[in-house]
């Protein structure tokens, strides 16, 4: 199935409702925030309420179109879209942020952008949230689903949630690049984990 906005707006977005609020929750009234692999924007969009400012930023032409077709539809005035790699975010100032979100995307990039992907967050927000799946995955319907909907979006993106979760999931990584993780919790039966975190002293 073709990646599109649609797709993901109508079926995807609609069943992480849950996970969007508590990562807004996360968010100070006023704060200036990034959201990296933003997708079709829904997180934005739900921010944009609360944030001062938030800029979602995502390497797919198609979903940032999107988000930006929604955007103006909506006239929504304190949230933008930019097509921009992860790993390269120099468009932004050194702690141009208030908060660096990312829900559900680490786990599809391939380990060797762990580095990167993590520095630049680092340098552009004072704060991190990151959602993804807590490692080890529960032994429950919610650990074994999330097993069997990875395997099923096909062999890369299978081969990177693995090299995840081998890796130790978002505490093991978190830790090798250099960050503190000051709050966490887990969600949906146990298979996710949220964090707040901040680059170790």
């Amino acid at each position: 199935m073709g990646e599109t906005g649609l797709f993901y707006s109508s079926v995807i977005d609609p069943m992480l409702k849950g996970m969007r609020k508590k990562v807004t929750a996360e968010v100070r009234k006023g704060e200036t925030v990034i959201d990296i692999a933003c997708g079709t924007g829904a997180q934005v969009f739900q921010l944009s309420r609360k944030a001062g400012q938030i800029v979602g930023v995502d390497l797919s032409e198609s979903m940032i179109k999107f988000a930006n077709k929604k955007c103006k539809k909506q006239s929504i005035l304190n949230a933008e879209f930019k097509l921009a790699d992860a790993t390269n975010l120099t468009v932004f100032a050194d702690r141009e942020f208030d908060v660096a979100i990312m829900s559900l995307a680490l786990h599809q990039f391939s380990p060797e952008l762990y580095i990167p992907i993590l520095s630049e967050m680092k340098r552009v927000a004072k704060r991190i949230v990151i959602v993804d799946y807590a490692v080890p995955l529960p032994n429950n319907f919610a650990g074994y689903t999330s097993k069997i909907i990875e395997f099923l979006a096909g062999r890369e993106h299978n081969h990177c949630f693995r090299s995840y979760y081998k890796a130790g999931g978002l505490v093991a990584i978190l830790a090798q690049n250099g960050l503190r993780i000051n709050r966490h919790n887990f969600f949906g039966g146990g298979a996710f984990m949220l964090v707040s975190c901040s680059a170790s002293k």
